[in-house]
């Protein structure tokens, strides 16, 4: 149990996130306080002394990375580990938040496992620190900032759940627990020698890169496992001194879930292209193309010269009738590839129009509210969001068994939200989001998502099931 004297401040204006991780923290005793932006943070720090920053990075007033810098900037507080959390999983910004001066990050949505871990090894570090500073506070300055330095390291290796290892020339001097574990060895028993063993010729080349040229920054690399198996592994480095001498540090994180993730997101674009082809090319054969083979028949009846004036007259109001049916199966096969009135009135027309028909077949009731005066965005924004919103009701309509559907759109700081909850019966989004052969129509909703640089995230709240949305707009 971690005492109360652990403190922790969270800097979030998502009222949901700061509920839950105010929760979990709560939960194992830690004293927590909480700030919705960059100003409240700088009010509360004038009375409380966390141990321990958790930074949300998208805020109204100053974002996250800036706040960090400030604090990293100013003597009273540059002590405390600052740990992002963030939707993104993009590595230039992950680097931008390690210059800043952050420790560590976590990504949304929150994993309880995860963050407890993340919290209790820094505050552990953080409270380790501390104890060295205070003990060792009459040592020469150099020395102290040397042995401090290596001991926060190698702390640091130790602790991490990335694998964390020391090179020199090539080879590898050091090597933490999670590193053995991750290259399957076993510690006191496999030595590791030179790291490129571990990876093909194009990995040797940018390993050498990496080490002999470039400076601090986050690769991609694919590993060889002893046993041969290979991983996909997120490498960080810097050059460290260590020993007195100057040494390459690697940290090395399995993204190898990762990368199967996103290979699992592009298989469900390209079903849902190639499901998208198979209808287009039925609706082509089954009803145009039948339409069209009846107006050639017609065209041979005319030209047969046996034909009296009534029949050809009779052939021709008939041809008229079947041109006007393949005109209206042209404009519907039309209207179900892109809808006419999501491109000349935008997609609230669009979402309307569509959820005004549904209210009519009274198989279950659309509440749709949005601003009246809402500013048209791009056009390949408003097309993601349309089929976004449509794929949340499709999965009501066949899952949940809902007799209610909310849509709520509104904006605010160059952001659009979108709340969309329905009384149906819920479901376990982890669980079918991860199921294999499943799940594809939530893999393609957080695709356009992830497509659009914005954040969705599933709750239950007040039974009802919630989906809340953001996302960054340009307008036009």
């Amino acid at each position: 149990m971690n005492p109360p004297a652990r403190k922790v401040l969270i800097v979030d204006d998502d009222p949901v996130s700061l509920k839950v991780l105010l929760h979990l923290l709560k939960s194992v005793d830690y004293q927590v306080e909480r700030a919705m932006s960059g100003n409240d943070a700088w009010k509360v720090l004038k009375d409380f002394s966390p141990d321990l920053i958790l930074l949300d990075i998208l805020m109204p007033d100053i974002d996250g990375y800036e706040l960090c810098r400030e604090l990293k900037n100013n003597s009273m507080y540059r002590h405390i580990p600052v740990i992002f959390i963030t939707s993104a999983n993009k590595t230039d910004e992950i680097v931008k938040g390690f210059d800043a001066g952050a420790v560590d990050y976590i990504t949304k949505p929150i994993n309880k496992a995860e963050i407890l871990a993340r919290v209790g090894t820094h505050l552990e570090l953080k409270h380790s620190r501390d104890q060295i500073t205070d003990t060792n506070r009459d040592l020469l300055q150099e020395v102290e900032n040397r042995r401090q330095a290596e001991e926060k390291f190698k702390a640091l290796s130790e602790t991490a759940f990335e694998a964390v290892l020391f090179l020199k020339d090539g080879l590898v001097i050091e090597a933490n627990k999670a590193a053995y574990n991750l290259f399957g060895l076993q510690e006191n028993k496999n030595e590791f020698h030179k790291i490129d063993t571990f990876v093909d010729l194009s990995g040797k080349k940018l390993l050498d890169k990496i080490t002999k040229h470039a400076d601090n920054g986050i690769w991609e690399l694919e590993f060889y496992r002893n046993d041969k198996s290979r991983f996909y592994g997120l490498i960080q480095h810097q050059h460290f001194q260590y020993k007195n001498e100057m040494i390459n540090v690697l940290a090395i994180r399995d993204i190898t879930k990762q990368k199967e993730h996103e290979k699992d997101i592009l298989n469900a674009i390209l079903e849902t292209q190639e499901n998208e082809r198979k209808r287009f090319s039925k609706d082509l054969h089954d009803g145009l193309g039948a339409l069209l083979s009846t107006l050639k028949i017609y065209v041979g009846l005319l030209q047969k010269e046996n034909k009296g004036y009534d029949e050809k007259q009779d052939l021709l109001a008939e041809m008229k009738s079947t041109i006007k049916q393949a005109i209206d199966s042209t404009r519907s096969i039309a209207n179900n590839l892109m809808p006419s009135i999501l491109t000349e009135y935008g997609f609230i027309r669009a979402l309307k129009s569509f959820a005004d028909a549904m209210n009519k077949t009274e198989s279950v009731k659309i509440e749709f509210s949005y601003p009246e005066r809402l500013q048209r965005l791009d056009n390949n924004t408003e097309t993601h969001i349309y089929r976004i919103v449509l794929e949340l009701i499709n999965n009501t309509l066949k899952h949940a068994g809902a007799g209610n559907i909310f849509i709520k759109v509104y904006s605010k700081d160059n952001h659009l939200f979108i709340d969309y909850k329905d009384d149906g019966k819920g479901f376990d989004f982890q669980d079918a989001y991860t199921k294999r052969g499943g799940g594809q129509g939530l893999k393609n909703i957080f695709s356009r998502i992830n497509f659009l640089n914005g954040k969705g995230t599933y709750f239950m709240k007040d039974d009802f099931l919630h989906f809340h949305m953001e996302i960054p707009v340009r307008k036009v």
